[in-house]
């Protein structure tokens, strides 16, 4: 019998994530078993299970982020690399790696920062492979990741291109990675990683594409998975609101209305832009709303109320592109009257 992923991630939510979210935030560490039971549940390959809708997808993404924000940030990187090495032509590295990445047992991160506007990581193609220089700002997940699924920009006669990469990161060497301290999911272990002469083999090409096709490609897909993340933290507040004895009707009603737009917003830019900036706002509101509920208590470092005021903070910007944010800014703008 299939399972119902959505109820899945509630039950983990339940029994594991949130009681152990206040401790992960407190600490800056994600216990090892957190990732165990993600693997043991099967949500490391959930993405390709018979039946996956839109619909699915989302829910149970947003509801493991509202569990706890750290280890749901690093599960959530993972799902991109699935993606990308389940759909490559390269069978002989979709066959190597996408059993033990569908388990858990071998994890991955990913960084677009050769795919961006002004990218910052670059390849040359030479005899040995490809040699790798640059940086990329932010790789969620480090010492919890064995494999970075990153895409670079290869300069060539041709043209430019993106060329994305499955990369073994005990075996390869130019490797240095400085923390970048968050103010919500630090326990994501997030860094900045920089490149200097790093080889990477020719055998752990996922994809090669123009670059502007893997630009319009990605950020349609990435734009709309990506407002999991704020409506997960909204309904983290929802449940902290009733814990305080509020009144959660409206905000349910809201949340409601909110996921009910993402399945029509998939493939539309404009449709996904606006849910995104409607998501973060409403996160804001209802992380205000359940500081005030808690009153005093909430002043305190890492009482509930404040963490996920600090979520709903981090959720504002991130993975929030140009249209977004200038979306968001009409929300926040007082009106002229």
């Amino acid at each position: 019998m299939p399972k119902v992923w959505t109820r899945e991630a509630e039950l983990l939510v339940e029994e594991v994530l949130d009681r152990q979210a206040a401790e992960v935030d407190r600490t800056g560490t994600i216990p090892p078993e957190h990732f165990d039971e993600l693997g043991r549940r099967g949500f490391y390959g959930f993405l390709l299970s018979e039946g996956m809708t839109p619909d699915i997808l989302i829910d149970t993404v947003s509801t493991v982020l509202s569990g706890c924000l750290a280890t749901g940030f690093v599960w959530a990187q993972h799902l991109g690399a699935v993606r990308a090495v389940a759909f490559t032509d390269n069978a002989a590295l979709r066959d190597r790696y996408l059993p033990a990445m569908t388990s858990g047992a071998y994890r991955c991160g990913v960084s677009y920062a050769g795919a961006r506007t002004t990218p910052t990581l670059f390849a040359e193609r030479t005899d040995k492979g490809f040699v790798l220089d640059g940086t990329a700002p932010f790789v969620t997940g480090w010492g919890h990741i064995s494999g970075l699924a990153t895409s670079v920009r290869v300069r060539e006669a041709a043209g430019e291109s993106v060329v994305t990469l499955l990369i073994p990161l005990d075996e390869v060497d130019g490797l240095t990675p400085t923390p970048i301290p968050l103010i919500a999911a630090n326990a994501s272990a997030t860094v900045r990683l920089a490149f200097e002469q790093t080889v990477v083999d020719d055998s752990r090409v996922i994809a090669t594409t123009p670059v502007g096709e893997f630009r319009s490609s990605r950020e349609g897909v990435a734009d709309w998975i990506n407002g999991a993340l704020p409506l997960g933290v909204l309904a983290g507040c929802i449940r902290e609101l009733k814990e305080h004895g509020v009144d959660v009707t409206a905000y349910e009603a809201q949340y409601a209305s909110l996921r009910a737009r993402f399945a029509p917003a998939l493939g539309n830019a404009d449709a996904t832009y606006t849910l995104r900036a409607d998501i973060a706002h409403a996160a804001v509101a209802a992380a205000a709303a359940a500081v005030v509920a808690a009153g005093s208590r909430a002043v305190v470092i890492q009482a509930t109320p404040e963490r996920l005021m600090r979520q709903a903070t981090f959720a504002l910007v991130c993975t929030t592109r140009d249209p977004i944010k200038t979306a968001l800014l009409s929300r926040l703008t007082p009106d002229a009257g």
